[in-house]
């Protein structure tokens, strides 16, 4: 429910994320593609909203950037639990 409202907001609101910048809808203009039908329209997320590319993007970036600050981990633990 929370994250169709926030897909909802982010689709209202592509004005404000200035998404005519992110879609590269020059590039498209400039090959000469002016049919607006050829072009169609992106929906672009926030960089924000979890499980999207850019989010992932960043976060594995942010993982490279500790992993070469303190170095790579020596364990990897799971842990698993019974509710019954």
């Amino acid at each position: 429910m929370v994250e169709a409202q926030r897909l909802s907001f982010i689709r209202a609101n592509q004005m404000l994320i200035r998404c005519d910048i992110l879609n590269e809808l020059q590039e498209v203009v400039n090959r000469g593609e002016t049919y607006s039908s050829l072009i169609g329209r992106r929906i672009v997320l926030l960089a924000s909203f979890t499980g999207g590319i850019r989010y992932m993007f960043n976060n594995c970036q942010d993982a490279m950037a500790i992993c070469k600050k303190f170095g790579y981990p020596d364990l990897f633990i799971t842990i698993t639990c019974n509710v019954n």
